[in-house]
């Protein structure tokens, strides 16, 4: 692909964590090689005490996943009439456990709003790691991260629902081991197991941090 169609398609993907520029391009082309097998979370078994955890396998294909980091994002498998977007079951979280959960712009795509775990309630963890926050989604494809525990990152990418953010784990960019990019629901049985699965991420969230 040429550079300027390269930059066209990265530029299509919509905003993300980098300037929507050339700079924001060039850095993320800096960034791709060092990119992981999105599939396998390290030390998975880290948290296999917590509470048994069923998730049904996602029906059909994996869609296919743009290949510049950043922005993550999927490029098929989208609902026909457009992206689906399950924002309201962060509202609802927030809204109902105002306590411990509040809705604020991303730590990681420094824009739009994310689910976070209020500081007084932060437990040592993965989510505290990731500061507090543990979702948020992406307007333009329907996609979701979630800062999930490294058990059941691995369950949900086994059962095809997802797959890590290519440079999960990755020292010097920050993002948290089992940081993973849920697939944009194409249908009312995905988005009932989207929110199973956004209800499983604050559940242990809120307990183990």
């Amino acid at each position: 692909m040429r550079i300027a169609e390269d930059y066209a398609a990265w530029k299509a993907l919509g905003p993300g964590g980098l300037p929507a520029n050339v700079v924001g391009w060039a850095v993320t082309k800096i960034l791709t090689p060092l990119g992981r097998d999105p599939l396998t979370v390290r030390d998975a078994v880290a948290d296999a005490a917590s509470p048994t955890w069923e998730l049904p396998a996602r029906p059909g294909p994996r869609p296919s996943v743009a290949p510049y980091p950043i922005p993550h994002r999927q490029l098929n498998g989208i609902a026909p009439g457009g992206p689906v977007s399950v924002f309201d079951v962060l509202e609802s979280h927030a809204r109902t456990d105002s306590d411990r959960l509040y809705l604020g712009t991303s730590h990681f795509e420094k824009r739009g709003q994310a689910l976070y775990v209020v500081a007084e309630n932060r437990r040592p963890g993965v989510v505290t790691r990731a500061g507090g926050e543990i979702a948020h989604v992406h307007p333009s494809d329907g996609s979701l991260h979630v800062v999930a525990q490294h058990g059941d990152a691995q369950r949900i990418i086994d059962a095809g629902w997802g797959e890590l953010h290519p440079l999960a784990g990755r020292p010097p960019i920050g993002l948290p081991e089992p940081y993973v990019l849920l697939y944009s629901p194409r249908d009312r049985y995905d988005v009932e197991q989207i929110t199973r699965i956004l209800d499983r991420v604050v559940e242990t969230a809120l307990r183990t941090g």
